[in-house]
């Protein structure tokens, strides 16, 4: 299908204790919010792929799931709790609150819960978005996916549902949409939807766009949102990908459409692509606006899916490409062999140390499908500083000194990805480890091979909660 479409160009540029379901009387009073692992398959009363999130609450684990301490809705079969997370203050009361995706309620229309503060007390009660009530807009139709991807700011949360059916009769399936929430006083207090037929939006609804399946949020010089559109077809070229950055997302009056044919971008739209598959940004005052892109279905080189990601800064006015890589540019590790799936996640933050002036603009990148030392789908995570000079060679793996020393085929280390406070560590998730799940905490500087000790959790052992596919999902607090 041939796009009818405006496409902004870019400049050129070079000790564990066990775990507590929350909010019973032996949870924390105040919880130092360390990092979130979502467990979407796990097995909840009975109910396989209900799912749950834990949540790692200083020395110990807090569960959060359905049905329990105030949490909307019981656990059902295939409800998928935890598929997606998101952390921030949304109350601005200094306790990070907990936003998860359920995108497999009630037959995949999906739902996503709001949990002020989890682990500390005197918070507001839990609350459920979902299409059709409590002040959120449009109905709740089987295979909407509301909460495939979550995103949060203060006082607004982002909830992308790629399986919305739009225009005349719904004849657009799977076009997608976004909800912008405003979230105050612990209440929902407005709501704006965001298509791809919005006004002054580049881009039309279209069967297949999946617009929101991936999401970004935080404060530039005004609060804006990154939506991942994987499905966009451009001209011919099905599921090709595009990103758009949108600047004050609550009125959506200032918007900037990316694609690989973009003027200045590397590279080319293709079939299959998958461009704004993942999307991050770093948010940092002194920075301009740093986003990463994922195109984990980027073929190079004749290797199939072997990935690419595309580094972006973005000042207002315009989009400059910072950085292009893959597994085959000078200085990255490894090669691009097929199925690697490089930029199936992608973390950016603003990584400040004692070597540097000021803070540095840096992703990690998750290839998950990567195999390492003869494990099939082992994953590894690569780290880039993207400065004047690119620094590039950065990686690490569960083989890696303090990473616990137990790597195993089909982990697939590095399908979720996130920074931590201050962007000093980065969270990885590896749902395939020994079949149920991995997650840790690594300092930044260990990707680049200062020895380090890590915090790894291996679902099942050493206090660790059991699970099926924990790791899914992370998220940390970004102020820390």
């Amino acid at each position: 299908m041939t796009k009818r479409r405006r496409t902004v160009g870019v400049v050129a540029a070079a000790a564990l204790l066990a775990p507590v379901p929350i909010g019973i009387a032996e949870a924390a009073e105040s919880c130092d919010l360390r990092a979130v692992a979502g467990d979407p398959a796990a097995t909840v009363a009975g109910q396989a792929g209900a799912g749950s999130v834990q949540v790692r609450c200083g020395d110990r684990w807090l569960t959060v799931r359905q049905g329990a301490a105030g949490v909307a809705d019981q656990p059902e079969a295939g409800d998928r709790f935890g598929a997606s997370v998101a952390v921030a203050d949304l109350d601005r009361n200094g306790a990070p609150d907990l936003i998860v995706g359920a995108p497999g309620e009630d037959s995949g229309a999906g739902a996503v819960h709001v949990v002020f503060g989890p682990g500390n007390d005197g918070q507001p009660a839990p609350i459920v978005l979902r299409q059709g009530g409590g002040g959120i807009p449009d109905r709740s139709e089987a295979g909407d996916g509301y909460g495939s991807a979550v995103a949060a700011m203060s006082g607004t949360v982002l909830v992308g549902a790629p399986g919305e059916d739009l225009g005349d009769d719904e004849a657009k399936t799977d076009a997608g949409s976004v909800h912008v929430v405003s979230i105050s006083g612990g209440r929902v207090g407005g709501v704006t939807e965001l298509t791809q037929d919005r006004q002054d939006f580049d881009g039309t609804v279209e069967a297949g766009d999946r617009f929101g399946a991936s999401l970004a949020a935080g404060s530039f010089d005004k609060p804006t949102a990154v939506i991942g559109v994987p499905g966009e077809d451009i001209s011919t070229k099905k599921d090709a990908g595009m990103i758009h950055i949108v600047e004050d997302p609550v009125v959506a009056i200032e918007e900037t459409a990316i694609g690989q044919d973009s003027a200045g971008v590397s590279g080319a739209s293709e079939a299959g692509d998958r461009f704004g598959a993942s999307v991050s940004a770093a948010w940092d005052p002194s920075l301009p606006l740093g986003v990463a892109v994922g195109a984990p279905g980027e073929d190079v080189g004749g290797a199939a899916d072997a990935g690419m990601v595309t580094v972006l800064g973005y000042d207002g006015r315009q989009v400059t490409e910072l950085l292009a890589l893959h597994q085959g540019t000078a200085g990255v590790p490894g090669a691009n062999e097929a199925g690697d799936a490089f930029g199936a996640s992608v973390a950016a933050g603003a990584v400040r140390s004692a070597s540097a002036p000021g803070p540095v603009l840096s992703v990690a990148i998750g290839a998950p499908g990567e195999d390492v030392d003869g494990l099939t789908d082992a994953g590894r995570v690569h780290g880039v500083q993207v400065v004047p000079d690119p620094r590039v060679d950065g990686t690490v793996g569960q083989q890696t000194d303090g990473l616990g020393g137990r790597p195993r085929a089909g982990a697939r280390f590095g399908a979720a990805l996130a920074f931590g406070p201050g962007a000093s560590s980065v969270a990885v998730g590896a749902p395939g480890h020994d079949g149920k799940g991995a997650a840790h905490a690594i300092p930044w500087r260990a990707l680049f091979g200062t020895a380090v000790v890590a915090d790894n959790w291996f679902a099942g052992s050493d206090g660790v909660p059991a699970g099926s596919a924990f790791g899914s999902a992370v998220a940390a607090d970004p102020a820390g």
